[in-house]
């Protein structure tokens, strides 16, 4: 499973953005979904993804923690590697398709998409990763924090 995530985070970084726009997202999609509570949660590399109500958003994702070879644990949480990187969600039928933003005329990853299913108890969001493995996340809010809808503004607006 780790390798997995890192493989999903070190693809979809090497995208950046493609212009093209969104389809508006129902409000039980729309929002802050995560693995964890944070990306620096337990040991385990953590996944988030965030969307606004038109689809635009933003996937991050942490490598997991690192452990001392001495075994040595001072209680100080460890650095992690993190990347983040702007995604465009449409619903086609019950399935949310995430797709990482290219620029334009980039054809590596072309084609890359994240499924994923809605449900309600929970809620959760069951996705597909690239190479195959589910990744579960819980709803953590109905809403994105104000930091990030501000990057993803700046996304949105440098493709109208």
């Amino acid at each position: 499973m780790r390798t997995s995530w890192l493989k999903l985070v070190v693809l979809c970084s090497s995208f950046h953005m493609a212009a093209h726009a969104a389809d508006d997202l129902p409000p039980h999609i729309a929002g802050t979904w995560a693995t964890g509570a944070s990306l620096f949660e337990g040991t385990a590399e953590q996944l988030e993804m965030y969307f606004l109500a038109d689809g635009f958003g933003i996937m991050a994702g942490s490598a997991s923690a690192p452990r001392r070879i001495d075994g040595i644990d001072d209680g100080k949480p460890a650095p992690r590697a993190i990347v983040g990187w702007p995604v465009t969600a449409t619903l086609d039928g019950d399935t949310l398709q995430v797709r990482p933003l290219r620029p334009k005329g980039e054809t590596k990853g072309a084609g890359a998409v994240i499924p994923c299913h809605h449900e309600a108890a929970g809620p959760k969001l069951v996705c597909t990763g690239l190479d195959g493995k589910q990744i579960i996340m819980a709803r953590r809010s109905v809403s994105v924090p104000d930091d990030v809808a501000g990057m993803v503004d700046t996304y949105r607006k440098q493709f109208p």
